[in-house]
């Protein structure tokens, strides 16, 4: 974030300290609990939000070189994201054109070419069909015609987007949120750890922990809570994205400094939520990516965490820093948060009400909620 924006930032956050205060939204909204447990709705969001969306994948140094690949599955799309020998970052659809297989799994580097495992296929990395064994078998087959079907995918600000379906403008999609995004120098971080988390809970109660303050100091009571103001944030939403400066106790100190030496890292924590289903954290000396996608049904999510350092963590002095961080900031959300997330859900599961209801000191969660429900209106 540029500094004028982070000492604007900090005299907010200073003021809520003050004054007792934070964000508030105009009034309290009421969510349905069939925004949860509903499979018509569920399937709206799959086809609409997932689909029509540039999703974050993660950051460029994901598929570093010519030849570096991840696959993902995107709310039920398979798709390989590689970076071409051009150095251009691509994304197709994961099945071969023959007979549908995938043509790889997890992810790799310093790829030649796609083989698909079944019948060996053979594509560039730019998606052409190259080679068909027993080729005169296929004389009608027009390889101009039957390359891998291609996804819209967009490498900007060290950041690699990818949409199933249409081809948005990143710049609008973001909605203004590029102006932070452009000042971080992503393009140079590295990715350090990356995790799988399976929970029973609807694939949308993993990005709404991280949304609100106001139950640090209940929840969190032992592990993050005396860290952070509870209950305190400032928020501000850029379109279908949003932005919470969530303050530890200390920023206080930065009082007794001049505004030139005033930066929001390391007395903050700062939550960027990417629509529909990033939540991405700056904190001390990395970023957290928390990437939730629904995972078969409506009460299932499949979590995808991957932390990135401002550089290659190459001693073992760095890595026990990194390391102490990343293990209490992961521990904190996947035995604290997401049980307590299952227990919720189990709940709007039995019907146990008909609605919960967000206050008016939790913005984000109401900019969340109804703009997905615009989404798929």
């Amino acid at each position: 974030m540029r500094h004028e924006d982070q000492v604007q930032m900090v005299r907010r956050v200073m003021r809520h300290v003050e004054e007792g205060t934070t964000s508030y939204a105009p009034k309290i909204h009421r969510n349905p609990i069939s925004t949860y447990t509903d499979p018509e709705r569920f399937r709206r969001e799959q086809e609409t939000v997932f689909r029509n969306w540039p999703v974050l994948i993660g950051m460029s140094n994901l598929v570093a070189e010519p030849g570096d690949y991840v696959t993902e599955d995107i709310a039920g799309i398979p798709a390989i994201i590689v970076r071409d020998r051009e150095g251009k970052v691509r994304a197709f659809r994961n099945v071969c054109r023959h007979r549908g297989a995938r043509l790889v799994e997890g992810e790799g580097c310093g790829l030649k070419m796609f083989s698909c495992p079944y019948h060996a296929w053979t594509y560039t990395l730019d998606g052409r069909l190259k080679g068909i064994p027993d080729a005169k078998s296929f004389d009608e087959v027009d390889k101009a015609e039957q390359g891998l079907f291609e996804m819209h995918a967009v490498e900007k600000y060290g950041l690699i987007f990818v949409q199933p379906e249409g081809a948005m403008d990143i710049d609008e999609a973001l909605g203004g949120m590029q102006r932070d995004m452009e000042s971080y120098g992503f393009e140079n971080f590295q990715p350090y750890r990356h995790l799988t988390i399976r929970r029973k809970f609807n694939w949308k109660l993993s990005p709404e922990t991280f949304m609100e303050g106001y139950h640090l100091q209940y929840l969190h009571g032992q592990t993050v809570g005396p860290i952070f103001f509870s209950n305190l944030m400032a928020f501000d939403e850029f379109g279908r994205n949003s932005r919470l400066i969530v303050p530890r106790r200390r920023i206080m100190e930065l009082k007794d400094k001049p505004e030139d030496d005033w930066k929001l890292i390391p007395e903050t924590a700062i939550v960027y939520n990417f629509f529909p289903n990033v939540t991405f954290i700056m904190q001390a000396g990395h970023v957290e990516m928390w990437r939730s996608y629904p995972d078969g049904a409506p009460d299932r999510a499949r979590v995808e965490v991957s932390v990135y350092t401002p550089q290659k963590v190459e001693t073992e002095k760095a890595k026990a820093f990194y390391d102490k961080n990343i293990d209490l900031a992961i521990a904190t959300v996947d035995e604290e948060d997401y049980p307590l997330s299952e227990g919720i859900q189990a709940g709007h599961n039995a019907a146990m009400q008909d609605h919960v209801t967000y206050g008016k000191n939790e913005p984000a969660l109401i900019h969340y909620c109804t703009t997905i429900d615009a989404a798929i209106a």
